[in-house]
């Protein structure tokens, strides 16, 4: 569900907000209530807390009056945003909405693991003016506030197949399928000295090749890439998506045939390619549950906007 692709998106803004915070903000700041929503409320730290980074971005782009006009506005937009999100979570807890807490602990630890240990973790927490304690609450309440959303709005939109169809014909000529090419490799990995043991070793590899012996079984005994192990199977790669070396070697190379030795700043390697794929005119069936995720994603956020727009109706708003 789009919903809990948006989950992510919240955890990562969490992230980047305790990454950021011990660069301007601190737990000082006076704790006075903004706004209250039902019987939630949103205090200046808590708007504090989630503005920063986009403060900071703000301030590493803008300057001056033009920084201070584009605050203002963004202000007032992101204080909104979180008075939807406070609605929601109002909602949750009326309805007396239940996660699951092995979801939130993996949330959490999620968090957790990007600070290398426990102790780092915590630090962190008191750098951004919260604690374990109050950072598990707001998760929480993000999840209950998701969990909201998905029953309300998420659930309820439905594609058809008319509709999948529909956009399929009006974008038919931008489904293709780019040109690409299905490899394996072998690796070594240069070494420090002048006379580098590693384009002997190379060498030797290729006068194997020559000889007849098999790509993958080479590539399991020799190789010192990360696809040793599958007998340096690749699987099909574009053209940008590898070094350049390796992309001219590869794309200018036969169904069939090896690559001969390639030197990159990593090491020398050797490519076989397996298959070659021109571009093609992709089939309806081959996009549609790409094409049910675009419409997917459109319908949500014009239906959660009109769903806000009818919750905050019959809201208890007030700004302080």
């Amino acid at each position: 569900m789009f919903i809990r692709r948006f989950s992510k998106l919240v955890t990562a803004l969490v992230i980047m907000s305790m990454a950021c915070a011990s660069s301007g903000f601190t737990a000082e700041v006076v704790d006075k209530v903004l706004v209250v929503v039902n019987d939630e409320v949103i205090t200046q730290r808590e708007f504090d807390r989630a503005f920063l980074p986009i403060k900071q971005s703000y301030e590493a782009n803008l300057q001056g009056e033009d920084l201070q006009k584009q605050l203002d506005q963004v202000r007032k937009a992101f204080l909104d945003q979180l008075v939807n999100t406070k609605i929601a979570i109002s909602m949750a807890k009326k309805a007396k909405v239940e996660i699951d807490e092995t979801e939130l602990k993996d949330r959490i630890d999620k968090v957790r693991s990007y600070y290398g240990s426990e102790s780092a973790f915590l630090e962190a927490l008191d750098e951004k003016g919260t604690n374990l304690s109050e950072f598990t609450k707001e998760i929480r309440e993000q999840m209950m506030a998701q969990e909201v959303v998905d029953k309300e709005v998420a659930s309820k939109i439905v594609i058809t197949p008319g509709e999948v169809s529909d956009l399929y014909d009006k974008n038919k000529e931008k489904m293709v399928s780019p040109h690409r090419v299905k490899v394996r490799g072998i690796m070594v990995r240069k070494g420090e000295a002048e006379d580098d043991e590693a384009k002997k070793k190379i060498e030797d590899i290729q006068n194997k090749l020559n000889k007849g012996e098999a790509f993958s079984d080479l590539a399991k005994k020799h190789s010192e890439g990360p696809y040793a192990q599958n007998g340096g199977e690749m699987g099909y790669v574009v053209q940008g998506q590898l070094l350049q070396e390796m992309d001219q070697a590869i794309f200018n190379t036969d169904k069939g045939k090896d690559t001969g030795i390639v030197e990159t700043r990593i090491g020398y390697h050797i490519f076989m390619i397996e298959d070659i794929e021109e571009p093609r005119n992709l089939e309806l069936a081959e996009v549609s549950e790409f094409l049910k995720g675009q419409l997917f994603r459109r319908k949500f956020e014009e239906e959660l906007v009109k769903w806000l727009e009818e919750k905050r109706k019959n809201a208890y708003i007030s700004f302080k």
